[in-house]
């Protein structure tokens, strides 16, 4: 198994508690600083001065103006006081100012750490798969490949994304995967799988062509949106091309001929959700009703089939005491009041 390269912090602490404590030292200094302040300011009033006096007497000195007292110091218990808050004042400023300097240097010096740590990782990353676009079925592909320990590096143009799959612990790349730059700086030369996925077919043709001009032998796998792109797609050299919307329909048809047919059909609310999204992918339940001495009364399952002129599955048959037969064989017989459960791209004649 190739070695996975996970986003893994150099510092020993989570990022998040460095700043704790870093807000926590400005908010401390803060504090000392303007317990000075008050606390110098009130023992002057209980000298006898003004409150304004006072508080204009600690600003000029914790600031160290040099403007004359106020009012006279001329005992002991106010020179001590003096003293006291002149430290004091001196010792928050310098608590605080050290405090902050630590906040915006830890800020930037981790975030340089951050950018070299990832590009060494970039750097040594080897035997990945490249995922191009990082929207929701590259999220899904991520997410996969991580749970199954296959190294793997985004490539986004989209800033946002690029920081949000940081966030998620995922080496990220920012850059177009449609030039050679930015697809050598992922080491395209290394890796055993490209996948571009973003929702832009033609964007998906330009980043397929110059990866196979990079790499002749590489397995190169491409979302379309479109199925009349697989044909460019194939010619721009993409080993597999992935459909969702066509994979999904797939996906949706299989849950429903699955055992939990008949809970999805006896629910009303779970039925109107199907069919809400069968419509997104141009297909649609169809109930078609047996009636009794009708053209389809007493007929075989095959026999209903060839007088439709859309292509349907039968999916099941709803009797009328309220069971269902789910995937009914060709030759099944239907009778009056059944209703047929079909699955169709287009309605019934």
């Amino acid at each position: 198994m190739a070695r996975r390269v996970r986003c893994v912090p150099f510092v020993t602490e989570p990022k998040s508690l460095l700043l704790r404590k870093s807000m926590q030292g400005l908010y401390i200094g803060a504090g000392m600083f303007l317990s000075v302040i008050v606390l110098g300011s009130l023992a002057y009033h209980h000298a006898g001065w003004s409150f304004s006096d006072a508080v204009y007497m600690v600003v000029i000195t914790v600031f160290s103006v040099g403007y004359e007292e106020v009012q006279p110091i001329s005992t002991i218990d106010l020179r001590i006081l003096t003293m006291l808050i002149i430290v004091a004042g001196d010792a928050s400023k310098v608590y605080f100012v050290g405090s902050l300097v630590q906040f915006i240097t830890e800020g930037e010096i981790g975030k340089a750490m951050d950018e070299h740590r990832k590009s060494r990782d970039i750097d040594s990353i080897t035997d990945h798969a490249i995922i191009c676009g990082y929207g929701r079925i590259g999220q899904v592909l991520a997410r996969e490949l991580e749970a199954k320990e296959f190294p793997f590096l985004i490539l986004d143009n989209n800033p946002e994304r690029i920081a949000m799959a940081h966030t998620d612990g995922y080496l990220a790349l920012l850059g177009d995967a449609g030039t050679e730059d930015t697809l050598t700086e992922a080491h395209i030369e290394r890796c055993v799988v490209f996948a571009t996925v973003l929702p832009n077919d033609m964007v998906n043709v330009f980043i397929t062509l110059t990866a196979r001009n990079m790499q002749p032998t590489l397995r190169i796998i491409a979302r379309a949106e479109d199925p009349a792109t697989e044909k460019k797609l194939r010619q721009a050299g993409a080993n597999e091309i992935i459909l969702p919307a066509f994979a999904g329909g797939m996906q949706i048809a299989n849950s429903i001929t699955e055992a939990s047919l008949d809970s999805i059909l006896q629910q009303s609310d779970g039925a109107k959700h199907l069919a809400n999204d069968l419509k997104e992918l141009g297909l649609e339940i169809v109930e078609h009703s047996v009636v009794a001495n009708g053209i389809h009364d007493r007929k075989t399952v095959a026999q209903l089939m060839r007088g439709i002129e859309s292509n349907c599955l039968v999916l099941a048959v709803k009797k009328t005491d309220g069971s269902i037969v789910q995937h009914p064989i060709s030759t099944y017989r239907l009778e009056a009041s059944d209703t047929v459960v079909m699955l169709s791209h287009g309605r019934l004649v």
